[in-house]
């Protein structure tokens, strides 16, 4: 079971590559929790094309929406308020699922290590995504230029997606 912030899902939507994240994690359903879903409709509200593009998908039935329970309002005041709502709130889904969570937020990988939460961010999605013969590196990198034109990310340095 994998649940995807919000961060993962508007770079891969702004880049028209959502396909990739089922592919990649071999799912026919992806998660997320009310809290990103809330954050997707904010964008929609807003005129955002790559939050469209993910409800899209969510009232087709491929991304499902999981509301916490009192055990994860529990864990989630003992997380910084630094982090964001829905980071915090599909955390603590999260671990009490035994789910796998996907981030781009290194300190939300720093949280969920310290929390016993598998955590993939996106340099790791890349990767994989050569290692299990879905794309070419080539095609690996042709991605990575899409989403530093298209999402305006900084990549520090792509030698952990490529080694």
């Amino acid at each position: 079971m994998v649940f995807i912030d919000t961060d993962v899902l508007s770079i891969f939507a702004k880049i028209q590559r959502l396909p990739l994240l089922f592919s990649v994690f071999n799912e026919d359903l992806l998660n997320i929790s009310a809290a990103v879903e809330n954050e997707l409709q904010v964008g929609v509200a807003k005129g955002f094309g790559f939050a469209r593009d993910v409800m899209v998908l969510h009232s087709q039935g491929r991304i499902e929406t999981y509301y916490p329970m009192a055990v994860d309002h529990q864990f989630m005041v003992t997380l910084p308020w630094t982090l964001g709502s829905g980071e915090r709130e599909s955390m603590a889904i999260c671990k009490r699922l035994s789910a796998i969570f996907v981030s781009n937020e290194r300190r939300v990988k720093h949280h969920c290590r310290e929390n016993g939460i598998d955590c993939v961010n996106l340099a790791e999605t890349l990767r994989a995504l050569w290692e299990l013969g879905i794309l070419l590196q080539a095609d690996v990198r042709n991605v990575i230029t899409e989403i530093r034109t298209k999402d305006n990310l900084k990549f520090r340095t792509t030698d952990s997606i490529f080694k």
